[in-house]
C-alpha cells in the first residue's frame, strides 16, 4: 500500500466510528462528536502517516500536541514496530539510566562558524547524552556529545546547540573551491584532510557531527506516552488502534 491508501484505511475506520473527518494535505484530522465511538483517547486526533525515523516521528507529535489534538500513526507493522519504540523505550530516548539521558541524533549538522560544520574524528557516529555537570554538588547537567567513547564537545544546556560556539568543536569541515570536503582544525585552521565525499570523510575516521533529538526541544513539556495512539495497517485493513 502507499503512505496514501493506508492514511485512507485509516480514516475509513474513524469514519465508521463515528469521526468527522477533515482530510488535507499529508494529515488527517479526525474529530469525535456526541455517538463516537473513541479509539481510547479524547479530543481531535491528527492523522497522519510517518517515516519512522526518530525526527519524523517526534516532529508528528510535536505538530499535533500544538494544535491540541492527539497524534495518530498510520503504519505497517514493521514501521508501527519501529514508531512504537521510539516513543516508548524510553520515551523520544534512544537510553536512559541512572547517569543520564541517550538522545538520538538528528538530521541536522551542527555548525562551526566560518569553518563550516562541526565534525571529529571518531570510528563510531558520534553520541549525545546528558551528563551530570561538574562540580562539588553534582547538581545540574550537561549535554555531552561522545565519540568512540571520549567526550567531544560539551555544552550547559541544549539550547546552547542552536548557536554553538566554534571552539566547542575539535574539527570542522566545509566545501573547497573544487568542491572537495575540506576537514579543518578548529584551534589553528590547519588543514588535516581533503575528501570527495562524506563517506570518505568517515572512512578516514572524520565525522560530521549532528545534533541531538532533544524531545522537550521538539515535543514540549508534555508526557510523550499520552500525546499518540497507534494504527497498524496491513493488507489495507487496520488490524488495531492501540497507544503507549
Amino acid at each position: 500500500m502507499t503512505d496514501s491508501e493506508r492514511l485512507g484505511a485509516v480514516c475509513e475506520t474513524l469514519a465508521a466510528r463515528g469521526y468527522e473527518l477533515d482530510r488535507r494535505a499529508g494529515y488527517a484530522v479526525a474529530t469525535p462528536v456526541d455517538d463516537t465511538d473513541a479509539v481510547g483517547v479524547s479530543g481531535p486526533l491528527h492523522v497522519v502517516d510517518a517515516a519512522p525515523e526518530p525526527v519524523a516521528v517526534l516532529e508528528v507529535v510535536g505538530q499535533a500536541r500544538r494544535a491540541n489534538r492527539t497524534a495518530l500513526f498510520a503504519a505497517h507493522p514493521v514501521d508501527a514496530a519501529a514508531i512504537r519504540e521510539v516513543l516508548t523505550a524510553p520515551p523520544g530516548l534512544r537510553t536512559r539510566d541512572d547517569t543520564g539521558r541517550t538522545f538520538y541524533n538528528g538530521p541536522d549538522r551542527l555548525p562551526a562558524g566560518d569553518l563550516g560544520w562541526a565534525c571529529c574524528r571518531a570510528d563510531e557516529s558520534p553520541v549525545w547524552r546528558e551528563a551530570a555537570a561538574d562540580g562539588v554538588t553534582g547538581e545540574g547537567s550537561r549535554v555531552v556529545c561522545y565519540a568512540d567513547d571520549s567526550v567531544v564537545a560539551a555544552f550547559e544546556t541544549a539550547e546552547n546547540l542552536s548557536c554553538p560556539r566554534v571552539s566547542a568543536f575539535p574539527y570542522a569541515y566545509d566545501r573547497d573551491d573544487e568542491g572537495r570536503f575540506r576537514v579543518r582544525t578548529v584551534d589553528d585552521g590547519r588543514t588535516v584532510g581533503r575528501f570527495n565525499s562524506v563517506t570518505a570523510m568517515k572512512d578516514h575516521a572524520y565525522r560530521p557531527i549532528p545534533a541531538p533529538l532533544v524531545p522537550e526541544e521538539i515535543v514540549g513539556d508534555d508526557h510523550i506516552p499520552e500525546a499518540w495512539t497507534l494504527a497498524t495497517v496491513e493488507e489495507g485493513r487496520v488490524v488495531e488502534i492501540a497507544g503507549a
